[in-house]
């Protein structure tokens, strides 16, 4: 491997699974509230295109509050408090904000824990979805869409529009095919994970996140 001749300018990263070890946030609060089979069936029902995310989100929420009828935001904050990084994470951030590279965290969980991490990394930017609360802080049933698991592409997109940024200049990476079309929009996509589902030039397989550090310049 080698460093490329691009100046790269932003990098944008996945959460869940890529930085942090945990696959999902949204599963971390469905294990508490032991509703993980309403949750897969909503997330294949998503998947198919039978519902929108934002439907999505209305099921997943709807179904905490049927197993307590009322749930204070800070409840949830505490679920997402256990996370641990995934290794190499806080030196592979460091290392790139080194080289001048602005750090994105573009992730279709929980901004509880988007916030947190990317507060405890220095992240220039973050993007998730949100939990919608009355004015005391409950749980009203909604989420707040921000981030749809197939299309972050958009907002990669977007925020080098705003950043005035060619997409070539920019690196993606994530760990499922959710975050396919992300890493294909972006000018070098790293996907963390099983390399058989890789079928774009663009893409590098790594297996650790300091691998990405070999393609920097």
């Amino acid at each position: 491997m080698r460093k490329s001749d691009v100046n790269y300018k932003l990098i944008f990263f996945d959460l869940d699974g890529t930085l942090i070890k945990c696959k999902s946030s949204w599963e971390l609060v469905h294990e508490k509230f032991n509703t993980l089979p309403e949750a897969r069936k909503a997330l294949e029902e998503y998947r198919i295109g039978r519902i929108t995310y934002q439907e999505f989100m209305v099921k997943d929420v709807s179904s905490w509050l049927r197993r307590k009828k009322s749930i204070h935001i800070s409840e949830i904050e505490k679920i997402l408090d256990n996370y641990e990084l995934n290794e190499g994470a806080e030196n592979t951030i460091s290392e790139i904000k080194r080289k001048g590279i602005r750090v994105v965290i573009l992730s279709a969980g929980i901004n509880l824990l988007t916030e947190k991490v990317g507060q405890r990394l220095g992240v220039y930017k973050v993007f998730s979805n949100r939990l919608e609360v009355d004015h005391l802080g409950y749980l009203t049933g909604r989420g707040i869409e921000v981030v749809d698991p197939y299309r972050k592409d958009l907002l990669l997109r977007n925020t080098c529009k705003i950043e005035n940024l060619p997409l070539h200049e920019t690196v993606a990476v994530g760990d499922t095919i959710y975050d396919l079309n992300m890493l294909m929009t972006a000018g070098l996509g790293f996907y963390f994970g099983n390399a058989e589902d890789i079928k774009h030039k663009n893409i590098k397989a790594i297996y650790s996140l300091e691998e990405i550090l070999t393609y920097l310049s």
